[in-house]
Order: C-alpha cells, then structure tokens, then sequence
C-alpha cells in the first residue's frame, strides 16, 4: 500500500469529529502498540482499533454520535461522524472473523490476490481482529462481498489446481479449497433463503398480495348513486366490495399469484363518519383459508361536488385515527393546531422530499418502484388505482393534540403517516407502512418547517414500522 495515501491523523480526524474524547485520544499516544501500526487508511480504522484495544467503547462511540446528531445548532459534521462510527463497527465484526490486514497481506505475499486487489481490500478490511488471521476466510469474503471478483477467483483456482506439488502450493491449494467452500455455502445459504422467500411469498400470496394490490397500494374503486353515503355495511357496499375482490383477484393471477379462491369479507363495520365531508370510515376483516387480514375503506363521493359514491381503500391505521377521533359533529378532533391540517401536511411531505432529494439510493429506488408500478399497469386493467395512494407520504393524520416544545416556539404533533415504502416493494413486500410518532415542526419566517432532527425521526418511525411488519414486537428497541 503507499503510506502517502494513508492517514496519518486518524485518530486526530477521530478527536475533531468529536467521536472520541481527549483523554481517549492521549490512551491512544501512550499505547505501547501505536507507534508500531502501519498507516492507517482512515479514521474509521482507527475507531475499530481502538475498540478492540479497549480504549473505547461501542456504548461510547453510539452515545458521541447520539450527541453529535442532536446538536443545536446543527454540527456540520455530524453524518461524517456517524459515517464512520458505522464503517468501524463493520471493521471489527469482521475482525471477529479473522478477515484483517495480516490475512489481507497474506494473500498478496502468497500470489492468490495481486496487488491492486490487495490495496482495495486494505481500505475496507480492520487493521487487526480479535482473533488469528484468516487468509480462507478472507479469501472468501473477497469474492462474495469484497473486492475480487468471481471470474480472477476461478482463474486462480484453476492456475493452483495445475500446479506442481510444492510446499507453498499446498499452502496455497488449501487456502483456495477452504475458501471455496466458505463461497459454496454462502450460495446454498442465499439459494435455501431465496427459495424460502418465494415459497413464503406464494403461500402468503392472497393474503399479502391481495392486501397491496387492493389497500396498500391504493384501492380500485366503484361507483355508485344512493341517495346517501351507504352504511358500511350495507348491501351496495358489500356487493362493490365482493366485486372489486373478484377483480383484483384476477389482476393478481396476471401478476404470476397462484389462484386459489377468492377472498371473503366478513366483519363490516364503521369506525366514524365525518358529516362535513360526507366519508364513512370503515374496517373489515379478509379470509382467504387459515389467513386473515384487517382491512379499512372510506365511503364518500368521488369527488367533493359529485352525488356518486365511490369505495376507496385505506390504511387501517389511518381510518382508527381519522374516523376513531371525531367530535359530536362527526369533524375532527385533532387538527395540528396552531400549525393547522393543511400546513403541517405540506411541512412533513416537504421534509420528505428534502430527504430523498439528499439521497442518490432512496432516489433510486423511488425510480424501481415507479418502473414497477408500470409495468403492473401495462399488465393489469381490471383495477383502478387511486393517484393520492401512490404518493411517497399517501395519507397523514394527527392522532392528538400538539403540545409546546421545551424551547417555547417549535411545536411537537403526535402523528400516523402512511409511507408508500420503496424499499421493501423492490424486494417484494406490501410498501405501504404506517409511520407512528412525535415530530417537531419549526415556524420560520411565517411558515412552518420540520425541526433539524427530522431526518433521524423519520429514519427511526421508518425502521420501527419495517420491524413490526416483520413481526419484530419490540420494535421500540431497534437501535438508532
């Protein structure tokens, strides 16, 4: 490696991005193993070092970045930090695995990597672990997440298989065997995991599949003309009901879900009714087979002017808190007040967008989901979908009353987002994901905007609700 390209201030850059403390940095200088350490790629090397010499701890380190991002005013430096907070505990977990720069540079003296390889795998490898070097393990790590790719690995396999019997080409031989199958089991693992998944997928095929086609990802509609908004419950409701599961149904088998009846919908009742805007908020209960699921759909007009009545899906969550809080008068009883509905809204979607604005991965997945929103359109027709559901923020709700920040200004509103989720749809699964918490809006100049701390709450609201659709109960206790 060239010592130039190293930095030879990582634990300076460690002290000035605040993720260690002086008198951490001085047990650095006075550690008897310092002065002899190879340079050092970047801080986040260095991190990892320290912490398995016991200089620092993980607890440390979660605390400094937990008091970097809450920092007011804002710490310009505050993602660097937490950047390389998480790149120093992906070192020493793969310290653990004996995947090092000893195991690193071992591959590279004994001919099985060369050097540009070797460079590359320096910067994303921990100087020392916490256990012996692992030049197989390594080895394998290169090929299945790391820098070499399968093609040189299979041209030195098959450059060690021809060689003459040697003392260092069984060395090398054994590296390779052992490496190779580390690599075939990680296949089998992610194939036996893949096959799971698909199976899982198609068992649950209805009742997930059903549920976004149908509710998550924005409910077709039918129209009709009573004389008024028809009950929940009422006959008009369930035979549109009855139909439009007939409809996505079909529209599912098109999509490649195996057809194994067509769900049934029972337990039809109304949670509330806003008489100013003339919606019902309603749930029901989906049984296909052994499987259940809660569903909710709003009756109102289709559109404010018009005496056609029209059956829209929505978020369950969203319907208890809309329909659930409602005055004598059937009109909310939470508006987000002094912000208001309609400008607490425009604040959070805008922080949104700011969000994803700041982030090539999220923009990129946002374009995968709209390509497979379209290639689901050009595939099916008997469903209509609803626009406003497709939205990235789809429905927002207080759920209470917003209380007075402790700085006496911001103002703090519990509130149920739905989030049309782009990740989880690239991979497969319902995208749509009620986002539940507090958040802080900000007036600025007359308007109002969401506070500093934005980014790590709605990061936080997103990853909680992720787990919980997972069925991961203690989703509270998922970490920053």
């Amino acid at each position: 490696m060239n010592p130039a390209a190293a930095n030879p201030d990582a634990f300076l850059a460690l002290l000035s991005h605040g993720l260690i403390t002086d008198a951490q940095h001085d047990a650095v200088l006075a550690h008897p193993e310092t002065a002899a350490l190879p340079p050092i790629p970047g801080p986040a090397h260095a991190l990892a070092w320290m912490c398995l010499k016991d200089i620092v701890t993980q607890e440390e380190i979660d605390a400094a970045v937990e008091r970097l991002e809450e920092a007011s005013p804002p710490i310009a430096t505050a993602d660097d930090a937490s950047y390389i907070a998480y790149d120093a505990e992906e070192f020493v977990e793969l310290g653990d695995r004996g995947i090092t720069h000893e195991a690193v540079n071992a591959l590279f003296n004994d001919g099985l990597v060369d050097a540009e390889t070797r460079d590359m795998a320096l910067e994303e490898t921990p100087l020392v672990g916490s256990v012996p070097a692992a030049p197989a393990a390594t080895l394998a790590w290169m090929v299945i997440d790391g820098p070499l790719e399968r093609e040189l690995f299979e041209a030195t396999r098959a450059e060690v298989a021809a060689e003459p019997a040697f003392a260092m080409a069984a060395d090398r031989a054994r590296i390779v065997a052992e490496a190779q199958d580390e690599i075939a089991a990680d296949e089998k693992a992610v194939g036996a995991w893949r096959a799971t998944a698909q199976g899982k997928r198609r068992r649950s095929a209805w009742t997930s599949g059903l549920v976004t086609l149908a509710i998550a990802g924005g409910l077709g509609w039918h129209l009709f003309a009573p004389a008024g908004v028809p009950a929940c419950n009422a006959e008009a409701t369930r035979k549109t009901l009855q139909g439009l599961m007939l409809r996505v149904s079909i529209d599912a088998r098109t999509q490649g879900l195996r057809e194994v009846g067509i769900p049934s919908l029972s337990g039809l009742r109304e949670i509330g009714y806003r008489k100013d805007e003339r919606i019902r908020g309603c749930m029901a209960t989906m049984t296909r087979g052994d499987d259940t699921k809660a569903i909710a759909y709003t009756i109102g007009p289709a559109s404010a002017d018009d005496d056609k009545m029209t059956v829209r899906g929505a978020d369950p969550v969203i319907v208890e808190a809309r329909f659930g809080n409602l005055d004598a008068k059937g009109k909310p009883l939470y508006n987000a007040e002094p912000i208001g509905r309609v400008a607490a809204e425009k604040a959070f979607r805008d922080g949104v967008t700011a969000l994803q604005a700041n982030s090539p991965a999220a923009a990129m997945l946002q374009r995968q989901l709209e390509r497979q929103r379209a290639r689901q359109r050009s595939t099916t027709g008997l469903v209509v979908t609803d626009a406003d559901r497709e939205r990235e923020i789809a429905d927002f709700e207080p759920t209470g009353p917003c209380r007075a920040h402790e700085d006496g200004v911001s103002r703090v509103c519990p509130l149920v987002v739905e989030y049309n989720d782009s990740l989880l749809a690239t991979v497969g699964r319902a995208q749509s994901l009620p986002l539940t918490g507090e958040f802080t809006f900000v007036q600025d100049n007359g308007n109002w905007r969401m506070s500093d701390d934005f980014a790590k709450r709605f990061t936080r609201a997103v990853l909680e609700a992720r787990l919980a659709g997972m069925g991961v109960t203690d989703a509270a206790a998922a970490p920053e």
